[in-house]
């Protein structure tokens, strides 16, 4: 009855992709070796760092950006923390400030303050192509700052999104990771800009095939465990899983004749991403920046990809383009963006994925059967008190994977399949997002 417990093909096929990212781990053990050696061969001259020796400059941190779409833009303030400090502090938020900003012409938009350091505009703001527009900031206690004034150029079309097998460089242990980058054509660029800086999200379509119908609730009798079956009402068939992402993505048609952009490689989903998932839907947001944004976003890119040794370069503090009016000797950390954008979405289902990804994906509710006709205790059922003792711990390590999802009470049938193949709450949420087609 249980021989879906034993389904070997499931284990030469995990063995076999071991088997081709095995190189990659080696070259990471090696690279460990070298680093060990470093560290012991200079272990006799370490010293404790005392942080209270560091100076600490409070500076003020702007994340600011607008576009010519229509909706609610943010900007936030933040004040830097000294080593050692929480970075999400609530003391270090900016709040009761006076925020807005002007165009070339004097007109203003006030931004409104919606909770702790994060100032918003009216979700009917967009900014008009061609126009400047400069951000104006005076804290609660009288200090006054303002940005440069940027134009705003309009983005062209996003031509085509598609995607390709990919391995993510990484350094865990289990080497490099399978999955599927997804990438960007522009066709009809705008010779009116050149640089490029890109944002995306993505959504995961959940829908189990088995209907929930039943649950089994834990209790104990005594010592021992038992479970009451009860029918199950609410529907979690449908879920949907969404995520935003903060990578650094920037590109430029400067070496391009035409101007157009071709394989911009933007978004890299790994495969086990996708065990679950009924349809994917991603979109991606083309912004088009200036020149002076585009050098500020490389430096802070280069930066972060750093290793952090104490051989690097010290890069110092990176200021953008916003400056205190009343102290020329105070530095302003962050910049204010101003862009035109662009977006595309497609929705895509698993067959529209390269296939070479999906030999790295494990599909969950395909590769464990479904458990019907049983009829005994479910308390014996995640025991495995029906199996030989040799046999109990393989066999529990994959039945506590199992729920009850069906129940015939006549005949004390019971129905049981993978957790994430019955409840879609385990990998989303309900409620289908209102732009979902």
């Amino acid at each position: 009855m249980f021989k879906w417990l034993f389904q070997s093909h499931l284990i030469e096929r995990k063995m076999e992709k071991n088997r081709r990212m095995k190189n990659t781990n080696n070259k990471n053990v090696e690279k460990f070796l070298l680093i060990c050696l470093v560290v012991f061969t200079s272990m006799g001259c370490i010293e404790d760092l005392e942080t209270a020796s560091f100076s600490f400059d409070k500076l003020l941190v702007v994340d600011a950006n607008i576009s010519d779409q229509a909706k609610a833009h943010r900007v936030r303030l933040t004040y830097t923390s000294p080593v050692g400090g929480d970075v999400d502090d609530l003391l270090n938020t900016v709040s009761g400030a006076e925020v807005w900003i002007e165009d070339d012409l004097g007109m203003r938009v006030d931004f409104n303050e919606q909770s702790a350091g994060s100032y918003f505009s009216p979700d009917t703001f967009a900014g008009v192509p061609g126009k400047s527009y400069a951000l104006f900031i005076t804290t609660s206690e009288g200090k006054k700052y303002q940005s440069s004034f940027e134009k705003l150029v309009q983005a062209p079309e996003i031509s085509e999104i598609y995607n390709r097998f990919a391995l993510e460089a990484t350094d865990q242990k289990d080497g490099a990771i399978p999955g599927v980058q997804f990438y960007i054509d522009v066709k009809d660029a705008d010779q009116s800009t050149q640089f490029y800086r890109y944002e995306w999200t993505d959504a995961h379509q959940i829908i189990v095939p088995h209907i929930k119908m039943w649950q089994a609730n834990e209790v104990r009798v005594g010592v021992s465990k038992e479970y009451e079956l009860t029918p199950f009402v609410e529907d979690v068939r449908e879920c949907y899983r969404e995520n935003r992402f903060d990578d650094l993505i920037l590109a430029t048609s400067v070496n391009n004749i035409n101007g157009e952009l071709s394989e911009i490689p933007v978004s890299f989903s790994p495969s086990k991403d996708f065990s679950v998932t009924t349809m994917y839907s991603i979109e991606i947001t083309q912004r088009a920046i200036s020149p002076q944004a585009y050098v500020y976003y490389r430096k802070i890119k280069l930066f972060n990809e750093s290793n952090g040794s104490l051989f690097d370069k010290q890069q110092g503090v990176i200021v953008g383009n916003i400056k205190p009016i009343d102290s020329q000797d105070e530095q302003v950390l962050g910049y204010f963006e101003v862009a035109g954008a662009s977006s595309k979405r497609v929705f895509l289902t698993l067959f529209d994925l390269d296939p070479e990804v999906m030999e790295y994906v494990s599909r969950t509710c395909e590769e464990f059967s479904v458990v019907e006709q049983y009829f005994g205790s479910l308390a014996k059922f995640y025991e495995a008190a029906d199996l030989p003792y040799a046999q109990k711990a393989a066999a529990i390590s994959i039945r506590k994977l199992y729920d009850l999802y069906d129940y015939n009470p006549v005949s004390g049938e019971k129905f049981l399949a993978h957790r994430y193949c019955t409840d879609c709450r385990l990998k989303g949420s309900l409620g289908k997002p209102d732009w979902w087609q």
